[in-house]
């Protein structure tokens, strides 16, 4: 179980009402973000090179969980960080005694040339150790792992399309796992297996979307990874569809129902869930033994009530699951969006003008690591937590698991 304890700040300033929950692992659960970032092979010529790769990440992460949303505002985190702050985070010394913390051409030349796969395979390595307890087993004793895709709108160009990345999140907190950059939404499919390919599925439930539903991913996921799937089915898969949507479900009863009032809207849900013997014919999608029906009633202020009915299939078995269980994973893929929405609202990603190279990317990795952190820890507003640490940078290094350097000459 994780332990928590305050984050230290300066004596003289009092911690914040919005950071009293947070703070650093116990020793024994420490996991230091810097013995991951070394991992990261340096795309730089070692001729001029000042600064470590490893300092460059690590203001990077730091300005990230202070809320820095562009480059600019990595660097100005740097230029706020006092001697002993570089000191720790490896930035050497110059001649004349004095640490300056790179410059923002310095960071941006950096994040271009990054290797970006490299960067995530790290960073997810890094939440997945230091969070262990939030990434553990959901309902019934599973970890399920939703796999939706985003766009980096403000990265278009007149010569080059908007870049999109495809990210493995835990539900719950949202922990990304793995990221990579695919292209355009239609080409989500084609890197669905490269995603999952290193990530230890066995006996894990992975939750995605309709565009997701292909038969040679799905069948993969089962046979290769021994994973368990809950997918939904829209009208582009028609043989699974028409199935479903034929069958008799007004004979089954309600086995779920959950309803919430939020962000100015009602919402009610009811699901029900249907075997289909294989003497029958079974149901025309591979590995499925459940077929489900969620039933939505949202009702906005000010709005008339919208209903909705969605189909999905799971490799899981009546005795494997029960309904709230289903419900549970169908609607934890859904508030997955609350994660691109954070990084939209408080990290100004739609509108980020990044676009050369690595960087757009490199910039969203950074965002991941900023938000699987602090949720884990206990944030419950990300923006406001954002702005409490900014206020000293030195709050940023417990939650990143760095601890002072014993070494105060530096490297």
């Amino acid at each position: 179980m994780i332990k928590k304890v305050p984050v230290s700040a300066a004596s003289s300033s009092p911690i914040p009402a919005v950071l009293t929950k947070l703070g650093p692992l116990t020793p024994d659960d420490t996991a230091d973000l810097r013995v991951f970032l070394e991992a990261v092979p340096d795309p730089r010529s070692r001729r001029g090179r000042w600064y470590s790769l490893t300092s460059i990440l690590l203001v990077c992460a730091a300005a990230a969980v202070s809320g820095a949303r562009t480059i600019d505002e990595l660097a100005e985190w740097g230029a706020r960080a006092d001697t002993r702050l570089l000191t720790t985070l490896g930035v050497r010394r110059h001649l004349l005694r004095w640490r300056h913390a790179p410059s923002r051409s310095a960071i941006g030349r950096v994040l271009e040339r990054l290797d970006a796969d490299a960067l995530d395979a790290a960073v997810g390595a890094w939440l997945a150790r230091r969070h262990t307890a939030a990434t553990a087993a959901g309902p019934g004793g599973r970890r399920v792992i939703a796999v939706d895709g985003k766009a980096l709108r403000g990265s278009a160009r007149l010569d080059q399309p908007r870049r999109h990345l495809l990210s493995a999140v835990t539900h719950g907190h949202p922990v990304t796992l793995a990221q990579a950059e695919v292209g355009s939404k239609t080409s989500e499919t084609r890197h669905f297996q490269p995603l999952l390919a290193p990530l230890d599925l066995d006996g894990k439930v992975v939750t995605f979307d309709a565009l997701h539903s292909v038969k040679a991913n799905v069948t993969w996921l089962v046979e290769v990874k021994k994973a368990h799937y809950v997918a939904v089915i829209k009208p582009n898969q028609p043989t699974a569809w028409a199935q479903l949507n034929s069958l008799d479900w007004h004979a089954v009863a309600i086995q779920h129902t959950a309803s919430d009032t939020g962000h100015g809207r009602r919402e009610s849900r009811s699901i029900k869930t249907l075997a289909i013997a294989g003497n029958l014919g079974g149901i025309a999608f591979p590995h499925a033994k459940l077929a489900l029906r969620v039933h939505r009633r949202r009702k906005a202020a000010g709005a008339k009530q919208t209903r909705e009915t969605v189909y999905a299939v799971t490799s899981l078995d009546t005795h494997q699951a029960r309904a709230a269980e289903f419900a549970s994973h169908l609607r934890g893929h859904w508030t997955v969006e609350a994660q691109h929405n954070i990084r939209d609202r408080t990290f100004a990603e739609d509108t980020s003008t990044v676009h050369a190279g690595n960087a757009p990317r490199a910039m969203a990795t950074f965002r991941n690591l900023a938000i699987g952190t602090l949720k884990t820890l206990g944030a419950t507003n990300i923006a406001k937590t954002t702005r409490a640490i900014r206020d000293q940078p030195e709050r940023a290094l417990p939650i990143l698991g760095i601890t002072p350097n014993p070494d105060p000459n530096g490297t």
